[in-house]
């Protein structure tokens, strides 16, 4: 039997060990072993007012924040029953995409793009590749900038409150923020090719694919839950087919389907590959062009399917952007009342399915709460697809196997930080 440890593995975001064991007869086991501290996020809402968990469950992570957000916000309206008019929706997916378009960027350019162009870092690309490297900048700069306009802040949104927005934005913020979405759309389509043009490691392994599955749109804030073998149910049905497993080795929960006690993926590969049809023509026009083809099985494509995403979503800003300068909001607010209720949201983070669900009392003070994170749904599918991988490079005497093996961790885009949260002995 042979143990081997990628520890320390660089560029993701937080602190994850996985270990691979190498049995007879070629058995092969890995292990996703989050390692940061334990955070008791769920314990420490118990009791706190509605008005103040948006603003603590966004501090669960400094890269998907603004989604965590918006997801705790809708959950505390499904709760009271609050519906928004369609205008006040818009405002909430600009912010919802611009938090998607930072970590994607981040991502494909920093932490992904060094793998494959020979570079360590990003830092080692500036001599040979500046010009590269600060228009991916740029683009995440535009993000941020739109993000803040609607937002309030470009890092941890504050406007979006239960019931509409604390402050809307002025119309002069939104004329400034569609110029620099057309920029944004001009740019992303220049520097895109770099990524869909990368040649991925051969490697495919049919797992089952997760998504919000809208129906009309690709889908963002709202939809019901599809499974890629053709099955879904509505949000408010998630506990009946998502299982917690509890490991001795890991701080955070790994999640499978009750349905065949199966591993899952989540992500930008499953919104693609189940929501193929409703990319913008940008990004099928793209997809066509380098011969992408979905559904795709290969989990290092999810870096592909994010670029992809950038370029539909630069397409979506600017037109939400100029549908509200078209017909701007009426109010900042709806009017509602607190009760005592439960609410559960779903929607798609940069990495994959987010579930908020709460339960209130009749002051609106949260007496349950339960999140469940992209990553720690994806954590069996990486074991899996580590374990199948280190079986396919072994027998070929790969000379760097764990440089490849951290290449498709680093693919899974994980948000290790969001995951661990607590830990429980069996």
């Amino acid at each position: 039997m042979r143990t081997f440890s990628l520890e320390h593995i660089a560029r993701i975001e937080g602190h994850l060990n996985f270990t691979v064991i190498v049995k007879d007869k070629g058995v092969i086991e890995a292990k996703a072993e989050a390692l940061e501290g334990t955070r008791l996020l769920e314990r420490l809402l118990i009791g706190k007012s509605y008005l103040e968990v948006p603003d603590i469950v966004s501090r669960m992570c400094g890269v998907c924040q603004a989604i965590h957000r918006l997801t705790s916000v809708q959950a505390l309206e499904s709760a009271f029953g609050i519906t928004l008019p369609e205008e006040l929706e818009k405002l909430r997916k600009i912010v919802a995409i611009g938090g998607h378009l930072q970590s994607h960027i981040l991502h494909l350019f920093m932490f992904v793009l060094p793998d494959f162009m020979g570079y360590r870092n990003v830092l080692e690309m500036l001599p040979e590749h500046g010009s590269l490297v600060s228009k991916a900048f740029r683009l995440k700069k535009i993000a941020n900038d739109i993000t803040e306009a609607v937002g309030g802040r470009a890092i941890h949104p504050v406007t979006p409150v239960v019931g509409g927005f604390s402050k809307l934005p002025s119309r002069r913020a939104l004329e400034v923020s569609l110029n620099r979405a057309r920029e944004f759309k001009k740019l992303a389509e220049e520097l895109l090719p770099s990524i869909l043009s990368l040649e991925m490691p051969e490697f495919e392994r049919k797992t089952r694919y997760v998504s919000l599955y809208h129906g009309g749109e690709f889908p963002l804030l709202r939809g019901s839950v599809k499974v890629s073998e053709g099955w879904s149910f509505k949000p408010l049905e998630y506990e009946e087919h998502i299982e917690y497993i509890t490991e001795r080795y890991s701080t955070a929960r790994h999640y499978v389907l009750k349905e065949g006690k199966a591993e899952y993926m989540v992500g930008a590969l499953a919104r693609v590959n189940i929501n193929y049809d409703f990319l913008s023509d940008t990004a099928k026009a793209a997809a066509e062009t380098y011969g992408l083809k979905y559904p795709n099985y290969s989990p290092f494509e999810n870096n592909k399917a994010q670029a992809l995403e950038i370029l539909h979503f630069a397409d979506e800003m600017v037109d939400l952007i100029e549908d509200v300068l078209f017909r701007p909001a009426k109010s900042e607010k709806v009017d509602f009342k607190v009760k005592a209720g439960e609410g559960i949201s779903i929607t798609e983070a940069p990495r994959g399915l987010l579930i908020h669900h709460y339960k209130v009392d009749g002051r609106g003070r949260l007496e349950e709460a339960n999140i469940i994170t992209p990553t720690a749904q994806n954590y069996k599918n990486m074991e899996a697809d580590l374990a199948a991988y280190t079986a396919k490079l072994i027998p070929n005497g790969v000379e760097d196997l764990e440089f490849e093996l951290k290449k498709l961790i680093r693919a899974y885009d994980p948000c290790v930080s969001c995951s661990a949260r607590f830990f429980r002995e069996h």
